[in-house]
């Protein structure tokens, strides 16, 4: 006697060819894949650079923003510099590049240097995925508390992690214009402002 239905029973025998892939099958489904690779692998690429250089701009666009709207809500004035500590527990400004980091702070004494007094409202740590993020003008931007930032025009060029003869570096650069009211603007590519 055997158990339940469909236990105990020998398996049945397939009758006809066996089904799978033949050599040639095989062969040109290989040739398929690696054909969407040599086409995808590029474009994927370049919608991650892409996507990289955007966060950037837009911890860069929303930082510019975050000082002006603290200086109006405090009253005093707010900086934002470039910080190759930005995570210490005493941050300073630095010259240089601005993807090694930045801060944005009260800056109630020195403008544009990080004083006893002063309180860091936000630090931007380095971005290890970054090309470069260069800034034309003066090096830190001091909003007063009318919101207005003297001196603050200028631009941040944002550029991909690719080689420089890369056909993907240019278009993937970021232009970040800058007003003295704290309006920023997006230019792509190398344009001016």
């Amino acid at each position: 006697m055997s158990g339940p239905r469909g236990f105990g029973r020998p398996p049945v025998p397939v009758h006809g060819r066996e089904r799978g892939f033949t050599l040639a099958e095989a062969i040109f489904a290989m040739a398929i894949v690696a054909i969407l690779m040599t086409v995808g692998v590029p474009s994927f690429q370049n919608i991650s650079v892409g996507r990289i250089v955007r966060s950037q701009v837009d911890d860069l666009a929303g930082s510019i923003r975050l000082a002006r709207t603290e200086a109006l809500k405090r009253g005093v004035p707010v900086s934002i510099c470039r910080s190759a500590n930005a995570e210490s527990a005493t941050p300073g400004c630095s010259a240089g590049n601005w993807a090694d980091g930045f801060i944005v702070f009260v800056d109630r004494d020195t403008r544009g240097t990080v004083d006893t007094n002063d309180i860091v409202i936000r630090a931007q740590q380095a971005y290890t995925n970054s090309g470069g993020i260069t800034r034309t003008g003066n090096a830190a931007i001091t909003f007063l508390p009318s919101g207005i930032a003297p001196g603050a025009d200028g631009n941040f060029m944002i550029r991909p992690k690719l080689p420089t003869s890369s056909s993907s570096y240019v278009p993937n650069s970021r232009r970040v214009c800058v007003t003295n009211t704290g309006t920023t603007r997006l230019i792509k590519g190398e344009g001016a402002c």
